[in-house]
Formats: structure tokens, C-alpha cells, sequence
């Protein structure tokens, strides 16, 4: 037997001459034939072992070396087995496993690759050569494969957060979860207390959904199924079609709404309940549910109602008094003016000195109560009658204002400075020229004896915003300690002046009060008077 395994070319061999390799014959005619016949032979002898010898009749093996082979060809191979079936598990019971594709390129290559060493190990019993090759270049292209595969996801996996990230984020996550559960009981203890729940409607499947809030205030029993429950059923018949085509408003156009109605509880109970809608779009701009509030005001709107009440009752009554008081007005007046004129007719001059006396006394009293009843009647159409607001310049009214004074300012030798830093005011003009008119008079009448009056006439922006117009004065003052409950009560008078009735002060307060305004007073007796007088715009 000849054996040629290292130098096959010292050997000249015809067309049928014949090779020995580990013992066997093989013929050399395929090895020399076109590749197409080499290709065809080796898929049809792909079981075909006669060519080659069992792995141990091939080289000097040992016992010890080729268990040795085999068993650690036979632990790579059950190692590689397992591990594709442990990935199989594992993408069964996780659905959204990421990168599932390159998984299973994975496990194929892997079971590929133990299938090798499980040819490797039967090679030594069965030398199937031509299979191991096909099984090896098979897994040559799924390895392939899945490097490309990986490749083309890299960048993917790459952008994955790590572990210490995940564990990062899960941390933070934990973190937002207790401040939304704390968010979410004081939001349901808000919901509570204030009596405000939440409804929501499916309108694919024209289900309610409700916060357990608005459950309490319908009243529905803990065991109660809710699903089929509808806010209409609710409400009295002749309040459904109102909330029916709000609901219909919401659904077709689009539209809020936000009414007050009686509600019928489960118990049977009529409550007052505010129910507010509005609808909720897909990403197609449909309509596909409406949410809103039901809102319990049944304590509010008793009251508010209660007061409306009582509200038409005294203006009811009001009117009456003012009719009252327009009435007796006017009749006084007529008494009045009647026991003037009377008074008017007599001749002093045919009567004896004490009816004289008498009868000037009655004249003085009649004069007094009909200007009386005038400041009255005045004071009452300042608190009745509506005036047009106007924006008026403070310089022009104080020009038209000193105009009128102009001969009791150049007799008193009164100075008067004007320092208007806000130039404008809304208000009824001839409010705005009464209230100069009385204050300026005033502190030239309650000046202080051989002093000139000094009057400063400002105009600013308090801290509030409000435009307030002062008028300081260097005169007599008043003690607000022993007059200050009463300075602006009618015929109240603080000095002994033979023209002092009273009355410019009651109707200043009355006239900017009647516009929502207000009027203070800084004043000392002996170190002037400041009065403020604050507008409401």
C-alpha cells in the first residue's frame, strides 16, 4: 500500500490512476473535472462517506486526545443548543423585545455554529466531509448575515440608555410618581371639599365616565354600576331638552357650555348643579368625547336666590319710600311756600310792635324751612339721578371755578397754586364743579383772621392707581377728635360764621359717593385742612 499525504506531486498519475489518503483509494478524475461536475458530484454524494475514513482511522489519535476532542466538541455544541432555546424563551415572554430580527439572526448563528462541532464530533465514527462543508458554508452565510444585520442597527443600540441610566430615570420616575400621587389626593380632597367632580362621555360608545366626586353628588350608592348611568337621567323633563342641546352642540359643532341647573339625586333630592362640556378632538379634528365638570352650588345659589329676593323686596320697598318721599317733599313745599307767600302780604307797618316781632319770627321760620326743604331736594336728585361721566380737564373746571370766585379771591388776597400732574379726570362735569367750588369757597371763608388764604390744588396717582385731587388750605382746621363722626353730616357746622349752613360738604361727599368715589379729610384745628378726593374711573 502506497501513502502519499504531504508531497502529492512526486507522484505521476494518469487519468485513471488513483490516490491513497488515510488508507483510502480515491479516484483522481473528479478532483480533475470542470467545476460544474465537481458541484453536481458533491450535492449528489453530499452522504456518501466511502472517500474519506472515520476521523479516529485519520492520524495517530489517542484515546485521551480524541475524547478530549470529542467531549469538548459535544459541550460547545450543547452549550450552543441551550442558549438559542434561552433567548427563544425569553422573546416569548417579552412582546416588545427590541431588535427581534438580529435575535433570531443571533440564535441562528449560534445553533449554526454548535451544529459544526456536532459534525465535528460524529466525524470520528461517520465521515460525512461533504455535509460538514455545506453545514459550515450555511453558517458562514448566516453569520454573514447577521454581522450586516448588526451593522445596519448599530447606531440604534448604540443609542439605548444603560443601565445605570435606566436605573437613573427609574429613580426620577419613582420620584414624580409619589409628587403625582401626593398632586392627585390633594386634588381629590380639593374636589372633595369644594364639591366639584368630573364626567366624561365616549362617543364611539356613549359611555359616562365619573370622577367618584360627581358619583357623591348625584348620590349614587358605592355598590352602583356606573356604566350605563347617563347625565340626563338626572335632570327634570323640562330641563333635558336645555342640556340635550348642549350636549348636541358639543358633539356636532364643537361648542362649550357651562349652565346652572336642578339636579334629581338618586335619593330623590333637588339640588342646584353647575355642568360645564366641552368637546374633545382626534387628530382628525372629529369630536370624539366631551368632558366637562358637575359642579354642586345648591348652598350658593339658595342664597344667591334668597338674596335676589330680598334684593326685589327693598327695591321694591325703596321705591315706594322714594315716592313717599317725593310726595311729602312736595307738599311741604307747597305749605311751605304758601306760608311764605302769605307772610309776604302782611304789612308789617298796621301791626303793634309784639305781633310785629311775632309775625318776623314766623317769617324767618318759614324762610328757613323752605331753604331746608331746597337742600333736601338737592341732596335727593344728586342720589337718584344717573350722570354722564366725561373726561375733564382739571385746569379748565379750576379756571371756570376761580372765574366765579374771582372777587372774593381778589378781596380775601387769597393765593392759589395748581399743580396737576394727572391733567384728565372721568366725571360728571357739573359734579366736578360743585365739589371745586365748595371746597375752594370754603377755605377762603374759614381762613384765619389777618392771614391771606393759601390754597394748593394737586392732582396725582395714589398707590392704588386711582387719580386723587387734593386741596390743602392754611385756615382755621378742625378738630377731627371732637368733630371727626360728623364733618360731613348735613347743617353740621365746626366755626361761628354768620354764612355757615352746613351743607357744601354734605353735598361734596354726597356727589362723589354717588359715582363710587370717596372723600378724606387730614385736618388740625389751627393748621389747616387737607381734603382728598379720590375718583373712581
Amino acid at each position: 500500500m502506497i501513502i502519499i499525504l504531504e508531497y502529492p506531486e512526486l507522484v505521476k498519475t494518469k487519468p485513471h490512476d488513483c490516490i491513497a489518503v488515510c488508507g483510502k483509494v480515491h479516484n483522481v478524475a473528479i478532483a480533475n473535472s470542470s467545476l460544474p461536475r465537481q458541484v453536481t458530484g458533491f450535492f449528489t454524494d453530499i452522504f456518501n462517506t466511502s472517500s474519506w475514513p472515520a476521523r479516529w482511522h485519520c492520524g495517530e489519535w489517542t484515546d485521551f486526545h480524541g475524547w478530549l476532542y470529542i467531549l469538548s466538541d459535544l459541550g460547545i455544541w450543547a452549550a450552543y443548543f441551550a442558549i438559542p432555546l434561552l433567548l427563544l424563551r425569553l422573546v416569548g415572554k417579552i412582546k416588545d423585545t427590541p431588535f427581534y430580527k438580529v435575535i433570531l439572526l443571533f440564535m441562528a448563528f449560534i445553533m449554526m455554529c454548535g451544529l459544526t462541532h456536532l459534525i465535528d464530533a460524529i466525524i470520528f465514527w461517520w465521515p460525512a466531509y461533504r455535509l460538514s462543508a455545506l453545514i459550515r458554508f450555511i453558517t458562514a452565510i448566516i453569520s454573514i448575515t447577521t454581522v450586516y444585520k448588526l451593522y445596519q442597527n448599530l447606531p440604534l443600540i448604540l443609542s439605548l440608555r444603560t443601565v445605570r441610566e435606566l436605573e437613573a430615570e427609574i429613580k426620577k420616575r419613582r420620584i414624580v410618581e409619589e409628587r403625582l400621587a401626593g398632586s392627585e389626593f390633594l386634588l381629590a380632597e380639593a374636589e372633595r371639599i369644594s364639591r366639584v367632580g368630573g364626567w366624561e362621555q365616549d362617543l364611539l360608545s356613549n359611555k359616562f365616565t365619573w370622577s367618584k366626586t360627581a358619583l357623591d353628588i348625584i348620590e349614587l350608592p358605592a355598590v352602583a354600576k356606573v356604566d350605563n348611568i347617563s347625565l340626563l337621567d338626572y335632570f327634570d323633563e323640562q330641563d333635558k331638552p336645555l342640556l340635550s342641546a348642549a350636549f348636541e352642540g358639543g358633539r356636532k359643532d364643537g361648542v362649550k357650555w357651562d349652565i346652572e341647573l336642578l339636579l334629581n339625586t338618586y335619593t330623590d333630592r333637588k339640588i342646584w348643579v353647575r355642568i360645564s362640556g366641552e368637546p374633545l378632538y382626534n387628530r382628525g379634528g372629529k369630536v370624539v368625547k366631551v368632558r366637562g365638570i358637575l359642579m354642586d352650588i345648591d348652598r350658593y345659589k339658595t342664597t344667591e336666590l334668597a338674596l335676589n329676593k330680598s334684593l326685589e323686596i327693598t327695591s321694591k320697598n325703596n321705591g315706594q319710600l322714594k315716592n313717599f318721599t317725593h310726595i311729602l317733599s312736595h307738599n311741604i313745599r307747597n305749605h311751605a311756600s304758601n306760608l311764605q307767600l302769605i307772610s309776604s302780604l302782611v304789612n308789617n307797618e298796621k301791626l303793634d310792635a309784639e305781633n310785629a316781632e311775632l309775625f318776623g319770627m314766623i317769617k324767618n321760620v318759614s324762610q328757613g324751612l323752605d331753604a331746608t326743604l331746597e337742600d333736601l331736594s338737592q341732596a335727593l336728585k344728586i342720589k337718584e339721578s344717573v350722570m354722564v361721566s366725561e373726561l375733564l380737564d382739571f385746569r379748565k373746571i379750576t379756571d371756570k371755578t376761580l372765574g366765579i370766585l374771582e372777587s372774593d379771591i381778589n378781596v380775601k388776597h387769597a393765593e392759589i397754586v395748581c399743580t396737576f400732574e394727572v391733567e384728565k379726570v372721568l366725571f360728571p362735569r357739573i359734579y366736578l364743579e360743585s365739589i371745586l367750588l365748595n371746597l375752594i369757597s370754603n377755605a377762603i371763608k374759614y381762613r384765619k383772621p389777618l392771614v391771606n388764604p393759601s390754597i394748593h390744588l394737586l392732582s396725582y396717582k395714589n398707590e392704588d392707581g386711582c387719580t386723587v385731587l387734593e386741596c390743602r388750605d392754611n385756615g382755621l382746621g378742625i378738630d377731627l377728635n371732637l368733630h371727626g363722626q360728623k364733618i360731613f353730616g348735613l347743617y353740621k357746622t365746626f366755626h361761628d360764621h354768620k354764612d355757615a349752613h352746613g351743607v357744601g360738604l354734605f353735598l361734596v361727599k354726597t356727589q362723589i359717593e354717588s359715582q363710587g368715589g370717596r372723600i378724606e379729610l387730614e385736618s388740625a384745628l389751627g393748621e389747616g385742612s387737607t381734603f382728598k378726593i379720590i375718583f373712581n374711573e
